[in-house]
């Protein structure tokens, strides 16, 4: 194992905030984010990133956040269509005075033969490196973009720079123009700022504060303050927010670089009204805890696998039997027993009726492979099932135990295990 997971699985098996936090499924633990792509279709794409927030989607600081900075965007949109409505009539009287003669004859002679077009295309496409620069050199001075003085890109360039930007550019920009541009790059500053903004706090990503009852915040950002100095996350080269909510409209509000230990978090004040300030800090976590998160059954088979091996248990992995049943993991404990383990990674942030359906779901499925495997594979053999699942609340899979109705199964069904992480070492140890 790698000195990276032997450090993450220290404070892992240690910490009951670390074990909620990385037992979430990969879409609320890190930053998801949908991106829609040809044909509408949409896709999700999740980064190495986990936001820490002492903002909660159901407080009204969030409420607040997001209409200011829906309005910030309508503000800035408007601005920039009324800079660029000021600049599109110069723009446009430029190139007619410069190259409107040029543009009528290129466009009357493809007009009347589109072909034409095509034809260049594939001449050019065809033709040798050493001849391209000149199929384009002579189309231009065809047109009259160009004289017949200019035979090569670089005099062409040498051309457009003391014709086009030396001579001409004072046309365009005056001072008052000047003023509106840097102004116009103001309004696509803000955009950025504020898309950056929405970014946050729109993720699906379970943040920091919207967690477990069981933690509190404070608890929380020393489990951060721990994976920090353990380099497991590291500050982000993404901008972090941060905004005063008590204070108007944009009294304090900023966009910066932050490397700081998450612990420090809690000590933001804004320095106007002294209140806590609300704050979206991006970290990210390191590649190789990504990429065990990333994978089909999450942490949750790694850190089974992990307490094996510290265990000196044997085991497999994604066995296959069948052709159609495949087992997350067998181990055989000292007694020979065989347990055969089903993990399922479940989204946390839903109903406790919703987790108590998918549980009772896979485990008539768990129970209907491993009696197919009684049957055949593992004929005579002492088969332990054990249903492994992320959800880290007792109560929620003693509800489903109990919904499941003991009473009412044979004992084959009656020998599944459902079980937390957590509880995996009393089967170990048995």
């Amino acid at each position: 194992m790698s000195e990276i997971k032997d450090i993450f699985y220290n404070i892992f098996w240690q910490n009951k905030a670390c074990q909620n936090l990385f037992l979430l499924s990969k879409v609320e633990l890190l930053d998801t984010r949908s991106v829609t792509i040809i044909d509408n279709t949409p896709i999700s794409v999740t980064f190495p990133r986990i936001i820490i927030s002492n903002v909660e989607k159901q407080d009204d600081s969030h409420e607040i956040i997001k209409l200011r900075t829906e309005g910030s965007l309508i503000k800035s949109e408007s601005s920039i269509n009324k800079k660029v409505e000021k600049y599109t009539p110069l723009i446009t009287n430029f190139i007619e005075s410069k190259f409107g003669k040029s543009l009528e004859r290129f466009s009357l002679e493809f007009g009347a033969n589109p072909g034409n077009i095509t034809k260049f295309v594939i001449r050019f496409l065809i033709a040798n490196e050493d001849k391209k620069e000149g199929l384009i050199i002579h189309e231009l001075q065809k047109f009259g973009f160009i004289g017949k003085q200019i035979n090569t890109f670089i005099e062409l360039e040498n051309y457009f720079k003391k014709e086009f930007f030396t001579k001409n550019i004072h046309e365009i920009f005056s001072e008052e123009n000047t003023w509106n541009f840097y102004e116009l790059l103001k309004s696509l500053k803000d955009i950025y700022t504020n898309e950056t903004y929405k970014n946050l706090y729109e993720t699906n990503q379970v943040l920091v504060n919207s967690l477990f009852d069981s933690d509190n915040f404070s608890d929380r950002l020393k489990l951060f303050s721990h994976l920090y100095e353990a380099e497991i996350i590291s500050p982000s080269r993404e901008d972090a927010i941060v905004e005063c909510t008590s204070c108007s409209p944009g009294a304090y509000h900023g966009v910066l670089q932050l490397k700081v230990n998450p612990l420090k978090l809690k000590d933001f004040n804004c320095p106007l009204c002294q209140k806590p300030l609300n704050f979206y800090v991006p970290y990210e976590l390191h590649l190789e805890i990504f990429n065990i998160i990333k994978s089909k059954d999450g942490l949750l088979l790694d850190a089974l696998c992990n307490l094996l091996s510290k265990n000196k248990i044997e085991f497999q992995v994604n066995q296959t039997f069948l052709n159609d049943i495949e087992i997350d993991c067998i181990f055989y404990t000292s007694d020979k027993t065989i347990y055969m383990v089903e993990c399922k990674m479940y989204k946390i942030n839903t109903t406790r009726d919703k987790l108590k359906s998918k549980i009772k779901e896979h485990y008539a499925k768990l129970v209907r492979d491993i009696n197919r495997l009684k049957d055949t594979a593992f004929k005579g053999k002492v088969i332990i099932p054990v249903l492994l699942v992320n959800v880290t609340l007792p109560t929620i899979v003693d509800e489903a135990k109990n919904e499941i109705n003991y009473n009412q199964i044979d004992d084959s069904e009656r020998s599944v295990r459902i079980c937390a992480i957590n509880e995996i070492s009393t089967i170990i140890g048995g």
